[in-house]
């Protein structure tokens, strides 16, 4: 019992990593270093990463270690997809038992996020730092967690909260969050806080739906340029390393990326 208690422990540590940005697709999860920072022994730490890797969060790289993995395009448009299915049904419940104080917390998580706008735009910065994304994705998944609470479904609940995980993964780098997303991200909140306070319920689902689609294509956008800029970068056999350490390089970029053997492979 004590055990499956430091398991459950070390799972919701490494998701809150994932989730808040602090680990990312290609990040090395190292079981030593988790277990120093909980102080627990590795046994709950090689427990929750099998948990991990059977959700599909992680890889296991021979030669390497225990890495996050990058989702495909086509898993990216899929989980995205699969969140918009839920979402706009979700709220499609919760229009009628959202209360007088959940609309208020809607509207207060609107002002926050237009509240880091000006903030970042006074900086004269071109993305969120690193306070400012903690706090632009806490009140971004704020928001949604209400209106899930408030169709009163736990199964979809925990379905948007792992798939939120894992697109969460590839699009937290902090240079995607710039001033264009954090404007869009409040414009499309406050449509959606607007139609549910207005009690409808289609107006609703219809801005929710336009807020998960115009994710996907940001961070489809985010994706093609990172696949564009490793192109650019010069190829193992250019740096003219040995065969074995070409061999390693490339299982581990196939497992990240589903490159071909074949494929000219970029460093990372």
């Amino acid at each position: 019992m004590r055990n499956d208690s430091l398991r459950k422990q070390v799972y919701r540590h490494i998701r809150e990593k994932l989730a808040s940005g602090h680990l990312h697709a290609g990040s090395v999860i190292s079981e030593m270093s988790l277990a120093k920072e909980l102080g627990i022994s590795r046994t709950p730490v090689r427990e929750a990463i099998r948990q991990l890797q059977s959700e599909g969060l992680v890889k296991q790289v021979p030669r390497y270690g225990t890495v996050i993995r990058t989702p495909r395009r086509a898993e990216i448009t899929e989980l995205f997809q699969y969140r918009e299915a839920l979402e706009t049904y979700a709220i499609g419940l919760a229009t009628d038992q959202l209360s007088p104080a959940d609309l208020r917390m809607l509207d207060k998580l609107c002002e926050q996020i237009q509240e880091i706008g000006e903030e970042l735009r006074r900086s004269g910065c071109c993305s969120l730092d690193e306070d400012m994304l903690r706090r632009f994705l806490a009140a971004d998944m704020a928001f949604h967690a209400i209106l899930l609470r408030a169709a009163g479904n736990g199964r979809i609940m925990k379905s948007v909260d792992d798939l939120r995980v894992l697109t969460r993964i590839f699009s937290a780098a902090r240079h995607v969050h710039n001033q264009e997303l954090v404007e869009r991200t409040y414009q499309m909140h406050r449509e959606i806080v607007e139609a549910l306070q207005n009690g409808d319920r289609e107006a609703a689902r219809q801005a929710m739906a336009r807020h998960i689609r115009s994710s996907l294509e940001y961070t489809l956008d985010h994706y093609e340029r990172m696949q564009e800029e490793a192109d650019r970068r010069p190829s193992m056999m250019d740096l003219g390393l040995p065969p074995e350490v070409i061999e390693s390089l490339k299982s581990i970029e196939e497992q990240f990326h589903g490159k071909t053997a074949e494929a000219e492979i970029a460093v990372r």
